[in-house]
């Protein structure tokens, strides 16, 4: 008999893949030292429960907790905040605001903050940007809650002295905070190739040569972005081969955004295997065109969902599902919540390294996971998980019952 020290009993949906989810009416999650010893029907299991084991009756149905695969955690107390044109954007409202995170007082307490809040909201699991401070990025690491990857944004140029002073992408400086920090969950942050020269973006690609880190940067995000990439790298084919030249896309790579897009350049992306973090609310929110999702699909790039908090206006990765299955259905492209889902939970712990470990429901993974509200009058799942997604951001930011972390309630 497997010894379990909990069963919470629950209807379950759980996604296979992005077209498939597997749902059970009478569901069991089987829980032992935090990790999913057993997945599937209640009946099925009544046999194996011993008479220490607790089982706990959840009203509502449990989805794996939520994977945001981009954002800035430094930018959170200003989401939704401000829009515009993105460099515009930027150098009006985040890189001020992002300079202040030299103060490791407002770090702390926006570090508490952040993370209490995505896990309301249902996160689990992320890659988050931070800003280039050094203590601002040890302090979202010393504090996380959750499976987090950080990184210290490398600014060199084109950016204020209040950012670019802070920026360790001189190599031996680099290096050496690398070497005192968790690795695993450390990602090598280029902000983007605008704030580096192509001697330093090579310089970081020799360091991620050397270690088993997370890339991750942003690419072709908006027309002014690329035209100002153009400029000062005119002897690149385009956007993607700045960083492929410096050797910063690998399968370990997960790059922001990716719109503005050529042929050549997906072509690349699939040769790599580089991940694409696809941001739908931050892309509307700052006026940039929709992601290609019928490109990214005929090239077969793996993608998962993101919120790009503060770009993005909510930390709720159910407002993000949202608007994925909004903006690409208005575009007449065909997705379906099956793969809003997906893309949210098992497709980011699997960007992120993770899928053995994560994502999904699975027997051996962390009991990561979140309770959805029941609405037994729905005539389908994916009517009911649709409904899920309904309303204004702030309402879904609130929507999840409970949020658990190794089978232990955490928000």
């Amino acid at each position: 008999m497997q010894m379990m020290e909990k069963i919470f009993r629950a209807p379950i949906l759980n996604p296979i893949d992005a077209n498939t989810w597997r749902f059970y009416q009478e569901g069991a999650l089987g829980v032992d030292q935090g990790i999913i010893v057993y997945m599937g029907d209640f009946t099925a299991m009544l046999g194996q429960i011993g008479a220490d084991t607790e089982v706990e009756n959840l009203d509502g149905v449990i989805v794996p907790g939520f994977v945001d695969s981009h954002l800035h955690w430094v930018q959170h107390r200003v989401r939704g905040r401000f829009s515009g044109e993105l460099l515009t954007w930027l150098q009006e409202h985040i890189w001020p605001e992002e300079a202040r995170y030299v103060d490791t007082d407002l770090a702390q307490a926006a570090a508490t903050q952040f993370y209490a809040d995505v896990l309301r909201a249902g996160t689990v699991m992320g890659m988050s940007y931070s800003s280039p401070h050094a203590e601002a990025t040890q302090i979202a690491l010393t504090s996380m809650r959750g499976d987090w990857v950080i990184g210290n944004v490398l600014m060199a140029i084109h950016a204020p002295h209040t950012l670019t002073d802070y920026s360790l992408h001189d190599p031996d400086a680099l290096r050496a905070f690398m070497r005192q920090t968790d690795i695993t969950h450390y990602a090598l942050t280029p902000r983007f190739a605008p704030n580096l020269t192509a001697a330093s973006l090579k310089a970081l690609g020799q360091i991620a040569a050397e270690s088993p880190c997370l890339i991750q940067t942003h690419l072709a995000e908006s027309v002014a972005e690329l035209q100002w990439v153009k400029e000062l790298f005119p002897d690149a084919a385009h956007y993607t081969e700045v960083y492929d030249r410096a050797g910063l896309l690998t399968p370990r790579t997960i790059l922001g955004h990716c719109i503005e897009m050529r042929d050549e350049e997906w072509r690349c992306l699939r040769e790599r295997g580089s991940w694409v973090a696809h941001c739908p609310t931050s892309n509307e929110a700052l006026g940039n065109r929709r992601m290609p999702l019928e490109q990214v699909r005929a090239y077969d790039i793996p993608f998962a969902l993101a919120s790009d908090i503060g770009g993005g206006p909510s930390h709720s990765m159910l407002h993000v599902m949202q608007r994925f299955l909004g903006t690409h259905r208005e575009a007449d492209v065909s997705v379906a919540p099956q793969e809003a889902l997906y893309r949210s939970t098992k497709a980011g712990a699997e960007c992120m390294g993770r899928g053995a470990i994560g994502g999904d429901l699975t027997v051996g993974k962390r009991a990561d996971f979140v309770l959805l509200p029941q609405k037994p009058a729905a005539d389908s799942v994916e009517a009911w998980f649709e409904e899920c997604l309904s309303g204004k951001s702030a309402d879904l930011e609130q929507r999840p019952l409970g949020t658990w972390l190794r089978g232990e309630r955490a928000a």
